[in-house]
């Protein structure tokens, strides 16, 4: 059924509103009224008001145009144009604007204005305690006992923290030269308030606090002349402060030292304890500043406060000493608001609008110290840090109720940057840096394996290719000498066997007596023939050399070189053979194979003997036989003449070594060459 009635009213407006062609709206009443879906239209309105209040640094007034009061949005004072004057507290202006609604009720955006004199600021309406959070008094003008009990920084004007009927509230005054002089003349004093009462919002339009914009310190006008009209102030110390014989409603006094001061006030250390006065600052109390403090006590967590309403310098003295840090501050709660000293490793910074909160640990308890931030000379300390801390100690506790058994915990206020000390600095092998470091060897050692990994594929790529071209060129060299061997043997003695037959078929003819003794020298050259063919062989089974050694190759040569009609072979070869160049064998083994076939084929012996052994630091092979031997005069004849001959002493002369032929008729022959072995401990 409301929301029919609801509906209904808009509807009904909306039809009004149409009717008046945009008539403007002429009343605040009228705009108040105003649904919030209709007030959102841009409505047009025109009002004359007078002003209650006005900031004449912002846009934010509020007016009285006898039917309600209502918050007007004037533009910025930059925006103004030359000569334009700005309206006043008192002022009566006639106005031209626009229905909004973006607070808790409707509001006016003013498009121009004019000022028309002075008019008459209406009588404020006593507020009652039990209206202080109904948002239906959003923007009334009203008035209420309060007590000034201190002052806050950062808003958009002088800011009073006002106590109303036991709340705390903040209230916003036009800054003045003079503010801070005469809002400590009406600290802790009774007095009646005259303002607008306003309210905080969400983006949801709900209320989430409330607080007072005061015209002007006239409108605070404190019920008494002077706070000694009253009894006189009862000396106390800062351990008798709220005890058995005092309370918040009683005028004390006391007497000590400053200790640290900021902007709401200062610390005071006496022979018995610290605590914390409240009191707009109009001159500096610097640390030693021996004071009179008049006030009241206030309750605060772990140890009361005092609320001054009178300060009296009575001199300077030498700065007081802060006193060791006690971590056992459980159900202790003599350090509150002590000024303490302690040592401290710094764990990180964070900065915020107005301090910079350094998170620190001593010993096992980690802590948090809030340093005033000052841009021009920003905390030059770093992570790890070793850093001496001066400053006001706060106990704190994650308990409801702060009860002196249930502290677990502290912070530290420090006046300024002066107020740290930079004891020892970090190291610069941290943990973070050390496992960086860490890691990028890890990346280098990884690098590094990759690169050899790669450059050792590499080598032996090309490795195998060089030893794949040296094994072709090898190959091509020994095919040229086999085709030299098969040319200057195998073919020349098959072409004699050839001729022989051929002749025998002449012969057969004219003298057949000579028939049996052609044949007999064929069948010797086609035993000879075979011999070389053997021997070729042999050089086609060089891949044992390359496979198992030296040794097992000479074996496959003797195996590969026994007939039944021809001489017994014996291979004598030592135990342990020293490793030899690559090619060194391969000249050895080519040499042994000649001066083998030299023997089969010439020498007409009946044993062989073919021995390698390592005699005085060489290696000796050796080949001798029991055959006919020949003449040494006609032995450099031999060299000259044959192929074979030559090309042994061209091997051993390639690989460094001696040759020597010993022979003489009936005797047999010995070849023996000698191979000097490097000394391993020697350089290259």
């Amino acid at each position: 059924m409301n929301d029919f009635f609801r509906i209904a009213s808009l509807v009904l407006f909306c039809l009004a509103a149409v009717a008046r062609a945009e008539e403007p709206l002429r009343s605040l009443a009228e705009v108040q009224a105003l649904p919030d879906d209709v007030a959102v239209q841009n409505l047009p309105v025109e009002l004359e008001a007078v002003v209650l209040y006005a900031d004449p640094n912002r846009g934010d007034t509020v007016i009285y145009d006898g039917t309600s009061s209502c918050f007007i949005f004037v533009p910025n004072p930059g925006n103004d144009p030359p000569g334009k004057e700005r309206p006043k507290v008192g002022n009566r202006v006639f106005f031209r604007g626009i229905s909004q609604s973006r607070g808790i009720t409707p509001h006016v955006e003013a498009q121009s204005w004019e000022v028309l004199g002075q008019g008459s600021i209406p009588a404020p309406r006593q507020l009652l305690a039990d209206e202080i959070f109904s948002s239906s008094n959003d923007a009334d003008w009203i008035e209420v006992p309060a007590v000034v009990i201190g002052v806050e920084s950062g808003g958009i004007a002088y800011t009073l923290v006002v106590e109303v009927y036991g709340h705390i509230f903040k209230a916003d005054i036009p800054h003045t030269p003079d503010a801070p002089q005469r809002a400590a003349a009406l600290m802790q004093r009774p007095a009646t308030m005259r303002a607008i009462f306003a309210t905080v919002y969400n983006n949801q339009r709900q209320t989430v606090g409330r607080h007072f914009f005061v015209p002007s310190f006239d409108a605070i006008e404190p019920r008494s002349q002077d706070i000694t009209d009253g009894p006189a102030a009862k000396p106390t110390r800062v351990i008798d402060l709220l005890g058995r014989n005092t309370s918040t409603t009683d005028l004390v006094s006391m007497e000590g030292i400053v200790t640290q001061e900021d902007e709401k006030g200062f610390y005071l250390r006496d022979d018995s304890g610290s605590t914390r006065v409240q009191f707009i600052m109009t001159e500096p109390l610097p640390a030693g500043t021996r004071v009179k403090v008049e006030g009241f006590g206030a309750i605060a967590p772990f140890r009361p406060i005092l609320r001054a309403t009178k300060v009296t310098r009575l001199g300077i003295e030498k700065p007081p000493a802060p006193k060791p840090m006690n971590f056992s501050y459980v159900n202790d709660s003599s350090q509150q608001m002590e000024l303490v000293q302690l040592h401290a490793t710094l764990l990180g910074t964070r900065v915020m609008q107005d301090e910079i909160i350094l998170q620190c640990q001593s010993g096992e308890t980690v802590f948090e110290a809030f340093l005033p931030f000052d841009p021009e000379t920003p905390a030059p300390f770093l992570k790890g840090d070793l850093l001496k801390l001066v400053g006001i100690c706060e106990l704190t506790t994650t308990h409801p109720l702060p009860r002196p058994e249930w502290v677990n915990g502290f912070r530290i206020r420090l006046a300024d940057p002066r107020a740290v000390a930079l004891l020892h600095r970090a190291p610069w092998w941290t943990t973070t840096r050390l496992l960086i470091a860490l890691g990028i060897m890890t990346g280098l050692a990884a690098l590094g394996a990759l690169t050899s990994l790669f450059f050792r594929r590499v080598v032996r790529k090309q490795a195998r290719f060089i030893g794949e071209k040296m094994s072709d060129e090898a190959v091509l060299d020994e095919r040229d000498r086999m085709a030299r061997d098969l040319h200057d043997t195998l073919e020349q003695q098959l072409v004699g066997v050839a001729l022989q037959l051929d002749g025998i078929d002449k012969v057969a003819k004219t003298d057949p007596s000579q028939i049996s003794s052609r044949i007999s020298l064929a069948r010797r050259m086609i035993r000879h023939t075979r011999v070389e063919a053997r021997r070729s062989v042999w050089d086609l089974r060089s891949k044992v050399l390359e496979e198992h050694g030296l040794a097992a190759a000479l074996q496959s040569m003797v195996q590969g070189a026994l007939l039944d009609e021809g001489p017994k072979i014996m291979l004598e070869i030592a135990e342990t053979v020293p490793s030899l160049p690559s090619g060194t064998d391969f000249h050895l083994l080519r040499i042994a194979q000649e001066a083998l076939a030299n023997a089969m084929k010439h020498a007409q012996a009946k044993n062989i003997v073919i021995s390698l052994r390592d005699l005085d630091s060489s290696l000796v092979l050796s080949i001798q036989d029991d055959g006919i031997g020949f003449a040494s005069k006609s032995q450099d004849t031999l060299m000259t003449a044959h192929f074979g001959m030559l090309g042994m002493q061209n091997r051993v002369e390639k690989i460094g070594a001696s040759l020597d032929i010993c022979s003489s008729p009936g005797n047999g022959c010995q070849v023996t060459i000698k191979l000097p072995l490097k000394n391993p401990n020697e350089s290259p």
